[in-house]
């Protein structure tokens, strides 16, 4: 950061350890729908699962994919802050 408190810098340096990052789907009951509930950042699997359990307590359903193998698409009509 710099003197101003509300400028930042960016940084091209990675944070931390170069860990993969985990999504996390959930079903909090058998009548609700899997649904994204987060990511986690680990070294492998169980790993990820352990800090999902953590995070995302007690659902009925958990699905851990890693990051990479989620094809992310967005509707262009709907910009940052607004809902379908």
């Amino acid at each position: 950061m710099t003197d101003d408190a509300n400028t930042f810098e960016k940084v091209e340096r990675p944070r931390g350890r170069q860990s993969r990052e985990w999504e996390v789907f959930a079903r909090e009951s058998a009548a609700e729908p899997l649904r994204h509930v987060g990511s986690v950042t680990a070294d492998d699997r169980e790993t990820a699962h352990e800090q999902a359990t953590t995070l995302f307590e007690d659902p009925v359903a958990l699905w851990l994919t890693p990051a990479e193998a989620v094809a992310r698409y967005t509707d262009p009509a709907l910009r940052p802050g607004e809902t379908a």
